[in-house]
């Protein structure tokens, strides 16, 4: 039988470390949304989109008609 290892305060120190730090990036994981909107906007902003969507999209839009121009009076007023 093999006697149990002494543990120096180095070892401790170390260990203790190791842990604290992986609480942190534990903690730095976790967002919480007061919206679903909010956690939507988040989700997009890092989330990338593939690009073979992204030329499906751009085409797609290209092909809508212009909006027609907004009448005289709305644009004196802001409308």
């Amino acid at each position: 039988m093999n006697p149990p290892k002494k543990v120096t305060t180095r070892q401790q120190a170390e260990e203790q470390q190791n842990a604290q730090s992986q609480q942190q990036s534990q903690h730095e994981t976790v967002h919480e949304f007061a919206t679903v909107e909010e956690m939507l906007r988040h989700d997009a902003v890092h989330t990338p989109v593939p690009p073979s969507i992204a030329h499906r999209l751009q085409e797609s839009v290209s092909q809508l008609p212009a909006p027609p121009p907004r009448a005289w009076w709305r644009r004196l007023f802001g409308c």
